[in-house]
């Protein structure tokens, strides 16, 4: 499939992780990337397994207003037009909701639900010329109730309620905006969380899907390629679960 031939897409956590699959699976599609992440060194490395030589790499801090303007202004004069948004990039920690400090608290809701916003506010006027597609990821923690994650799960829950908000508001001008939400996942995020001591391994069932197999980051991406294509022209404003029927 070449779903995404001569089309511009930037994707934000391109470093590891889901990112990096989706970024892997868009550029087999034919997709001209701009990838996005903090870290450099994990960025380049993404950039290397890319087949299309067009597509171009760029170290953003993502809750950075003043970067994500600069970032977008490049963008503009470089390629004049964007067709699909994926947001990927977030951090997750784990905490006892009495111990979390604010600090932490902030850290999480800037990078998770302000990052989000501030790359889908400089990308809508862009989006808009042509009728392109965002897909924000989410998780089942936004739709259920995972244990230690009270800072993470309020981010979630901020980015699936804001991408409803923008699908209804621009879905009228041609715009699909959706949410992945997957449930646990094998990436650098999650594989060797820090959990509280005290913690109640009974609620760790609540986390894992049906057949208790944590999935590989490209079954999350093959969704968000699916959501961002025009095969998915009449899907707007869904949280679309990828999680192994957790939440059934």
């Amino acid at each position: 499939m070449q779903r995404f031939k001569n089309k511009i897409v930037v994707v934000t956590g391109a470093g590891s992780g889901i990112g990096r699959s989706t970024a892997l699976r868009l550029d087999a599609e034919g997709a001209k990337l701009l990838i996005v992440d903090i870290n450099e060194d994990q960025l380049e490395s993404t950039q290397s397994m890319l087949k299309n030589k067009e597509s171009s790499s760029h170290v953003v801090d993502i809750a950075s207003q003043e970067k994500i303007e600069r970032f977008f202004q490049d963008l503009l004069n470089t390629h004049k037009k964007l067709d699909a948004l994926i947001n990927v990039a977030g951090v997750l920690r784990f905490d006892n909701s009495h111990e979390v400090e604010l600090d932490n608290w902030n850290k999480i809701l800037d990078i998770n639900l302000t990052g989000t916003f501030f790359m889908c506010r400089y990308a809508l006027p862009l989006l808009l010329e042509s009728k392109g597609a965002i897909v924000n990821v989410s998780s089942t923690a936004a739709i259920g109730a995972h244990a230690w994650t009270a800072a993470y799960s309020a981010s979630k829950g901020g980015i699936s309620a804001f991408s409803k908000t923008l699908a209804v508001e621009y879905g009228m001008r041609g715009l699909n905006i959706n949410c992945v939400c997957p449930a646990s996942i094998e990436t650098p995020m999650s594989s060797n969380p820090h959990m509280p001591k005290d913690i109640d391994t009974r609620l760790l069932k609540k986390i894992m899907p049906l057949d208790g197999v944590n999935r590989s980051p490209d079954d999350i991406a093959s969704t968000i390629a699916f959501l961002a294509s025009e095969d998915a022209i009449h899907i707007n404003g869904i949280d679309l679960r990828v999680d192994g029927g957790l939440l059934t």
